[in-house]
């Protein structure tokens, strides 16, 4: 989230926030990921990574607010949530009722009449630009500031476009019709489903906007609005992820009902909208109407000081814990050792003794925990038998010269489809492992002189696959064959070597080898393998092996052959191609010696490719030429 430096320091007395860099720096090592801080205009935003467990309480300035004041021990001047908001008085010309209480447990409507739209004031438009959002209108952006500064989706209205019946205009909560069709704030018109769940026409039915998404354009504010009518609610978290990706719209309003808005935030939201609406637009708040009542509070933990110190390892003492536990505004009671802790209604998150712990750690620092060794466990831990023989097949395999690869688990096609796929082509759960492996050994095959291989390309892969039945653990190899000749004899041959080995290995009877592949399941294989007391030492990387990426660009192989004397080694051949070849030489791999008459023939494939464009055989050509050239000048050297 977009958090603005000057907008936190409405939450202290002058002079009192840290300098940014500091901010930056006690939230990072005590709260949460800081992506950087960018200089707008006069202002800082910091860019703040606020995790799920946090949403509830952080996806707002008052949030950070509230954090930045724990971590450098600072007290809020003017704290939002200290004042119990007051929906009243109640008016009976609003109408308000909702279907479904699991879809929508509360909604409050605040009626507000003589507003004048128009710009916002200077101040609101720098805030809300300087987080990246574009400014409206000063009721719009009302909302929009309010959402930002509490965490509480709010809705504004055209009141004099809903429908009047008996003198009575108002809001129907309900499930969406199936094909019904809406036009929202974007110009889009969507279609609707029984997912989704709407705020409607209390009269007419007509949809108004999205519930928990976004809003429509049925009742949007014009510059001649004049009576407006503010929404806040909550949606059920379930109900509003499935609605968004239903018309695959994702807004920060429904970012923030996805991850649950506590009980007490639709109040909290309607006041501070009609407070900040009528100050700087105008008009006069007529009343409020709600349905629903706050139905969660937050638990009472308990814990001590004792079970803080075993689990971090610390020697903090009740002191401490209280002062840490007044920063945090926690609330507690203490009896014989033992703290009863009540988190704020914000803080959804605190529900566990370890959740406590979790916090004590790091307000205090974990920085300020001596590290220790920990304790061997009083019994060595048993060996996993499936980890174990995945292991063994691991072993076995890279001493025959078999490669593992790591291949997608969604495929074009297999027996479990995805309801919402991520693209086209994966949108199947995979039912073998065979489909990857094939085409992995088509892929390489291209490559083999790239990756030093010339005779042949050897994979398998440790995998789930995805059936009806359920879920089950396969292996499978791959191999092929260079050249054309014999392939598919050779291929075979190899195969069934493999399977040998395995079969030795594990003392059981494999599947017959289709084709360039051989898979079986290891989970019906296990009933049958003796229990292990070890695991194998298979080393997870060779000795010197080391990751670049792959040019997308074709490479250019040329081979050459070079007579030496006897006692000069191909290494002397080797410095001479790298002078001249430079990066650009991705391999040169010995292929044929030869002694014959006190000289030596040294034959090496040698691999070109670039990273930034395509060879042409000329580049290559003059490389090649500058190697021979200087092959020439060597005495007693000779190419053949």
């Amino acid at each position: 989230m977009k958090i603005s430096y000057e907008w936190l320091q409405t939450f202290f007395a002058d002079g009192v926030l840290p300098e940014v860099s500091d901010v930056e720096q006690k939230l990072i090592f005590h709260a949460y990921e800081v992506e950087g801080v960018d200089e707008v205009g006069n202002d800082y935003v910091l860019d703040v990574d606020i995790l799920p467990n946090r949403s509830s309480d952080c996806l707002s300035h008052r949030g950070v607010a509230r954090e930045v004041a724990t971590l450098f021990n600072l007290s809020l001047s003017d704290d939002p949530f200290a004042h119990e908001p007051v929906l009243e008085p109640r008016i009976s010309e609003l109408v308000l009722s909702v279907d479904d209480k699991t879809v929508c447990p509360i909604h409050t409507l605040a009626l507000i009449q003589g507003v004048k739209v128009g710009p916002s004031p200077e101040w609101l438009v720098r805030r809300l630009e300087a987080i990246g959002q574009k400014s409206i209108n000063n009721v719009v952006d009302a909302t929009n500031y309010v959402m930002y500064e509490l965490g509480q989706p709010t809705h504004a209205f055209d009141y004099d476009k809903l429908e009047e019946k008996n003198g009575t205009r108002g809001i129907h909560v309900r499930v969406a019709h199936e094909g019904e069709h809406i036009t929202l704030l974007d110009g889009k018109e969507y279609e609707l489903s029984p997912s989704n769940a709407v705020l409607s026409d209390a009269h007419t039915g007509t949809a108004l906007d999205v519930a928990g998404v976004k809003g429509g354009t049925h009742a949007e504010l014009t510059e001649d609005t004049v009576n407006v009518l503010i929404s806040a609610a909550k949606f059920d978290p379930v109900h509003t992820r499935k609605s968004a990706q239903q018309i695959k719209v994702r807004t920060d309003a429904s970012t923030r009902f996805e991850n649950e808005v506590p009980d007490q935030f639709p109040a909290l939201g309607i006041t501070r909208v009609v407070t900040l609406i009528t100050s700087i637009a105008g008009g006069e708040i007529v009343g409020f109407q709600a349905v629903g009542e706050v139905e969660y509070e937050n638990p009472a933990v308990t814990i001590s000081s004792t079970d803080v110190n075993q689990l971090l390892g610390t020697a903090i003492d009740d002191d401490t814990m209280v002062s840490i536990f007044d920063r945090l505004g926690f609330t507690y009671e203490v009896h014989r050792g033992e703290f009863s802790v009540t988190a704020p209604f914000e803080r959804r998150d605190i529900r566990i003794p370890e959740d406590v712990v979790e916090e004590v750690g790091r307000v205090h620092g974990y920085n300020n925990i001596t590290s220790a060794q920990t304790p061997a466990p009083a019994q060595p831990p048993r060996v996993h038998k499936k980890f174990a023989y995945m292991e063994r097949v691991r072993s076995v395999l890279s001493e025959i010269d078999f490669s593992e690869v790591y291949l997608y688990t969604l495929r074009p096609d297999g027996d479990i489809a995805l309801r919402n796929a991520l693209a086209s082509d994966k949108d199947h759960l995979r039912s073998n492992l065979k489909d990857g492996i094939e085409e992995s050994l088509e892929k390489n095959e291209k490559n083999m002189p790239l990756l030093g291989l010339y005779s042949a390309v050897r994979l398998f892969e440790i995998g789930n696959i995805f059936s009806k039945s359920g879920e089950a653990t396969h292996v499978c190899l791959g191999v092929r064959i260079a050249g054309t000749k014999k392939r598919e004899a050779k291929t075979h041959d190899e195969l069934i070597e493999a399977k040998a080995a395995l079969e030795a290995a594990f003392g059981c009877t494999l599947p017959e080898p289709e084709g360039e592949t051989l898979e079986f399941s290891l989970d019906a294989l296990l009933d049958e393998l003796p229990d292990v007391d070890t695991y194998p030492a298979t080393p997870l990387v060779r000795p010197g092996t080391a990751y670049s990426p792959l040019s997308p660009y074709p490479f250019v192989l040329r081979d050459i052959a070079v007579w030496l004397p006897d006692g000069i080694g191909v290494e002397a051949l080797q410095i001479i191609i790298e002078k001249h070849a430079g990066e650009l030489l991705q391999r040169s791999d010995l292929f044929d010696t030869f002694a014959k008459d006190g000289r030596v023939s040294y034959a090496l494939h040698l691999v070109f490719q670039s990273c930034h464009e395509t060879l042409t055989d000329a580049k290559v050509g003059e490389i090649m030429h500058a190697i021979e050239a200087e092959i020439a000048t060597q005495s007693s050297w000779e190419i053949r």
